[in-house]
């Protein structure tokens, strides 16, 4: 094959970039890292307390955890009416992984139909918009319009048509199918308004979606946190969320760094991180592509520059997310690691006894076991050379990419 002519797999046009099996492989990876991450969170914080579960009549309860199928019940019970979403969207009736599965694959037909409006002109895309609201208005409101106006036309007065003393000149029970509506996307929202975002985020190429994912998730974690302090709970009633244990508990997985609870904290955290940066790097990868004048997106220099630069964020972004988590790790545990080393050098009562220590296994103590770990790695800078050791790092990450670059790997 002739270096100098390049072929159409070998372009930097944005359909031949979209197939290329590493762009596909970054999508693919983001995808799965929210699918992790929303079944992470379901597990982790989608329970409700079982006192308030107790005091709860039946099934007639919610709390705001980061679970539908509850809310959903409690807003059919509450307006006395069957739901108007059907249990295919929204999962009710299901068990377990499959109260998630059939909304997150109509959320995957909402994101094939952004895609497709994306794709129309501006003036389909308004005409699209406008159709869609005036379809949910009509719907909504329509019928409480058209009877409070027929009825004024009819008694040829005008009228507030809330709170009269005459039951025919209220029509606000036709607003309470719209408000149900409205109550059971909210409740949907809690728990796939990230799944949605997301996709369009990772598919679409939407750094707004990204980060309105990131900040979701996020903002769930810290009011959970905040709701379910311990504090709180005591002059809060009636919230109903299961609070996270104050202890950490011990580390008795992979070698003694872990506990389970941090395990799980340490999921949430890494899948998010790679969630972000593999579809951040895809949008950032398309954005310099779509920078390219019509030339240079031919040129075999360019080609090549391209490559490179995609094999070697492939194998930072692997290596970041592994080196971030054993870091990770290693710090929520760092208070007892180095006790453990004071123990070997002079063993004595003091250090059993802070080793044991009720504070250290506290929430609050490992934040302050990774405070102390940063320190420690903050002094190590004027006995370690970070800046050698991150070129090694580097030069392993671009002789790996330079290697299947020479192997034809395209």
């Amino acid at each position: 094959m002739d270096n100098d002519q390049p072929t159409k797999n070998r372009t930097l046009r944005l359909r031949s970039v979209r197939t290329r099996w590493q762009i596909i492989s970054l999508q693919l990876v983001a995808t799965i890292s929210l699918a992790a991450l929303i079944l992470t969170m379901n597990s982790k914080y989608g329970e409700c307390d079982k006192d308030f579960i107790s005091e709860a009549d039946g099934e007639s309860y919610w709390c705001p955890a980061f679970e539908h199928t509850r809310g959903m019940i409690f807003v059919e019970e509450s307006f006395d009416r069957g739901a108007i979403l059907p249990d295919l969207i929204t999962g009710v009736g299901q068990e377990g992984i499959n109260t998630l599965i059939l909304p997150a694959f109509f959320c995957l037909l909402l994101t094939i139909g952004h895609a497709y409006i994306s794709t129309r002109g501006s003036k389909t895309r308004r005409r699209l918009k406008l159709g869609i609201y005036g379809v949910a208005f009509l719907l909504g409101v329509g019928p409480f319009l058209f009877e409070w106006i027929s009825s004024m036309i009819t008694y040829q007065t005008a009228y507030f048509p809330f709170g009269q003393e005459f039951e025919t000149f209220n029509h606000g029970d036709r607003l309470s199918l719209p408000m149900q509506f409205i109550s059971e996307i909210i409740i949907m929202g809690v728990v796939f308004a990230p799944v949605l975002f997301g996709l369009i985020g990772i598919w679409n190429l939407s750094m707004r979606a990204i980060i309105g994912t990131i900040s979701y998730i996020v903002m769930f974690v810290i009011f959970h946190a905040l709701l379910t302090f311990e504090a709180v709970l005591d002059s809060v009633q009636g919230i109903g969320l299961r609070p996270l244990p104050a202890q950490i508990g011990d580390s008795d997985m992979f070698g003694g760094i872990v506990s389970p609870l941090a395990f799980e904290l340490i999921t949430i955290s890494v899948v998010l991180f790679l969630f972000f940066e593999s579809s951040h790097m895809c949008i950032r990868l398309f954005e310099y592509v779509a920078m390219l004048p019509e030339s240079a997106r031919t040129d075999n220099e360019h080609i090549r520059m391209f490559q490179t630069v995609l094999n070697t964020h492939l194998s930072q972004l692997f290596g970041v997310i592994t080196m971030a988590t054993v870091l990770t790790a290693i710090a929520l545990d760092f208070d007892e690691i180095l006790i453990s080393v004071i123990s070997e050098f002079q063993p004595n009562q003091w250090s059993q006894q802070v080793n044991d220590s009720l504070e250290l296994q506290m929430t609050y103590g490992k934040v302050i076991s990774a405070g102390l770990f940063l320190l420690f790695v903050s002094m190590a800078r004027y006995l370690v050379p970070w800046q050698a050791v991150l070129g090694w790092f580097e030069s392993v990450f671009r002789g790996s990419s330079k290697k299947s670059l020479s192997d034809g790997e395209i």
